[in-house]
């Protein structure tokens, strides 16, 4: 029975010794790393329980070497399994500062007792290492557990429930081992005691495993998303502040526009009808008549440019009529442009109305000059939760995996990026539709709830 309890739990070690130093290779998670460390050294105290391993040593090494080696190899990963179990029950992140005392008097002490068994050795004072270890160590150790118990339980995570269960199973048992071979030291009975201790203890250990493997790849989850997060509010940052400036810019050249050339044309065609009036010659004045028509088609045709690019109506009368109006203004005899608008009507802040007006803008002026479209659908669906925008046409279409983005169509993804929506596209030889959902439900604020 003790050789087949010694074997599982040799069995047991060597298993989860290579899988932890195989986490902690891939994750860098130092509990592992700890737990590789206690369980090296207790493998190492197991060997010298068998006879195979035991007999031959004590002809070469000196009895009392080998019984301090069993007493200073117990303080040894008795104290890396402590610190491993604070690692693992994630006392360095609620209780730092203890943590860090706790660990560095464990190191102390293992020095300590490498110290007070090398003089032991040398005076031969076996009784006195026997001592501290019995009177000093194992109180210390036992007054360190009740300590964080408590803590443990009211700081970790449900991982602290199985490991907790295991460790306290450990004690016991090792305390009961401890006391049946206080006078009888090579009394192999005992033993199994231990070795119990320890299989009840890798069991629960590797019930804890599978969950903190579980927290580990959720906190590793979380910081990617942290990190997607700060990067996207970071992109959306850059944007606001480039489609900001591209506002300002063209509202600059609006105002040129309509200020500057838009009145020095007039000025122009007001001076050439005065001219006019002064001319006797019928042909003069039929040329100067053709002059100031080409100034009043320029004086419309400023005026319409400066309209796309300022677009005053979605200040005044919001995004839906704004659409509306470009539509009827891009209608003529060669192009129908359909626009409908479905559900309740939108008040969004005006950086969000200004770069759906831009989107669609964009869209529809591709539409006609690379798809030669005759026929576009421009529909407006207020679901609640989306707003989706579908504009379609019936041009000649382009393949996405082989047309080059321009600079409009590189502007449109960045305003669709911009506003944390999507976009899909499909196309073909008989038209394209696209489809641009708009969420309208972020970060708990719902535009439709403000509007009512």
């Amino acid at each position: 029975m003790l050789f087949f309890l010694w074997y599982a739990a040799l069995s047991y070690l060597i298993l989860f010794t290579i899988i932890s130093g195989c986490i902690y290779w891939y994750t860098k998670e130092k509990s592992f790393k700890y737990y590789v460390f206690y369980s090296t050294f207790l493998l190492a105290y197991l060997s010298t329980k068998d006879e195979r391993i035991y007999i031959p040593l004590s002809k070469i090494i000196d009895s009392d070497i080998l019984l301090h080696y069993n007493w200073l190899i117990q303080v040894v990963f008795y104290s890396f399994y402590f610190i491993f179990a604070l690692y693992f029950l994630d006392f360095q992140k609620f209780l730092p500062k203890v943590f860090k005392k706790v660990r560095l008097f464990l190191f102390a002490v293992i020095g300590l007792f490498l110290v007070f068994a090398i003089v032991s050795i040398h005076y031969h004072l076996y009784s006195l290492f026997f001592s501290l270890f019995t009177y000093l160590y194992l109180p210390i150790v036992l007054l360190l557990f009740f300590y964080f118990f408590p803590l443990a339980l009211k700081h970790s995570d449900k991982h602290k429930y199985f490991l907790l269960t295991g460790i306290i199973a450990y004690i016991v048992f090792a305390l009961i081992a401890f006391i049946l071979s206080y006078h009888q030291l090579h009394d192999y009975q005992p033993l199994q005691y231990f070795i119990i201790g320890i299989i009840i203890e890798t069991f629960c250990f590797s019930l804890g495993l599978a969950y903190k493997i579980k927290l580990i790849n959720d906190e590793s989850v979380k910081q990617k998303n942290e990190q997607l997060k700060t990067s996207h509010q970071l992109e959306i940052t850059k944007l606001n502040a480039l489609i900001e400036g591209e506002e300002k810019e063209r509202n600059r050249i609006a105002q040129d526009l309509h200020d500057g050339i838009n009145g020095d044309l007039s000025a122009i065609k007001f001076q050439l009808m005065a001219f006019k009036n002064k001319l006797a010659n019928d042909v003069s004045k039929e040329n100067l008549d053709k002059s100031i028509a080409m100034i009043d088609t320029t004086c419309e045709q400023v005026r319409t440019i400066s309209h796309n690019l300022t677009p005053y109506t979605i200040s005044q009368y919001g995004l839906s009529v704004a659409l509306e109006q470009f539509c009827n203004k891009m209608n003529h005899s060669a192009l129908l442009i359909d626009y409908q608008w479905f559900g309740e009507e939108l008040v969004l802040p005006k950086n969000m109305e200004t770069s759906l007006y831009r989107i669609v803008q964009e869209l529809v002026q591709n539409a006609i000059k690379h798809a030669k479209a005759k026929e576009i659908l421009v529909y407006c669906n207020n679901l609640e939760e989306f707003l989706n925008i579908t504009i379609e046409d019936d041009g000649i279409g382009f393949d996405e995996n082989k047309q080059s983005k321009g600079i409009g169509l590189i502007n449109i993804e960045k305003r669709v990026n911009y506003l944390n929506a999507k976009m899909e596209i499909e196309s073909s030889n008989q038209g394209t539709t696209i489809l641009i959902s708009i969420p309208l439900k972020t970060n708990n604020y719902d535009f439709n709830s403000h509007n009512r």
